[in-house]
């Protein structure tokens, strides 16, 4: 039973995992050896053998602890060391390369000069794309200023054109010159066709 108490004490000072794995362990003992007790005390077995039986138990415990807790222990992982490359010395470029370094695998030139291709491509994509979408702006920002000039004009000429809403009258087209006449020429005809003018 001292070996029980081993496995716990030893077990309180480990990670989560081995913890969980003693606590099971110490549980699957403590109900095996209430059932040797049963056993003993039915007359099943002797004292001698109930008491043989509980060491073993014990024994086969404590080395199945052992064997776990050395399985589950990590091994410390040695970093690996990797030269930056000139391409990776700027700034965006050098997150993309401690992502690379942290992944733990060991890149060949090869596969870093691939790595590098991407990274550019995806650079200049992002640089095309900021580019068409000035570029639109560009043409947004001209077409809304060419029609804001063409409603200015609009707002102009109808002001101007008032007259073209003005009736105009028999003696006021009398006494018009040519050109006054050939300037409202239209709205004149427009107004006689109606029945406007009297």
């Amino acid at each position: 039973m001292n070996n029980i108490e081993n496995i716990s004490s030893q077990a309180d000072n480990q990670n989560p995992a081995i913890v969980d794995e003693a606590q099971s362990i110490k549980q699957r003992v403590i109900q095996d050896v209430k059932l040797i007790e049963n056993l003993v005390q039915t007359g099943a077995m002797t004292q001698e053998q109930g008491h043989n039986l509980v060491n073993y138990i014990t024994q086969k415990a404590f080395e199945k602890y052992n064997t776990a807790q050395n399985v589950q222990t990590p091994q410390p992982v040695q970093p690996k060391v990797m030269p930056t490359p000139e391409f990776f010395n700027q700034d965006g470029r050098i997150d993309v390369f401690d992502y690379l370094k942290q992944a733990n695998v060991d890149f060949d030139d090869d596969e870093i000069s691939k790595i590098s291709a991407l990274v550019e491509k995806i650079e200049n994509s992002a640089v095309d794309k900021y580019l068409r979408a000035q570029e639109h702006e560009k043409t947004l920002n001209s077409e809304n200023e060419s029609a804001k000039q063409r409603l200015r004009a609009n707002a102009q000429n109808s002001v101007s054109d008032g007259a073209q809403n003005l009736v105009f009258t028999r003696e006021q087209i009398g006494k018009m010159s040519g050109a006054e006449f050939a300037k409202h020429e239209r709205a004149i005809m427009d107004q006689l066709r109606k029945g406007l003018i009297k």
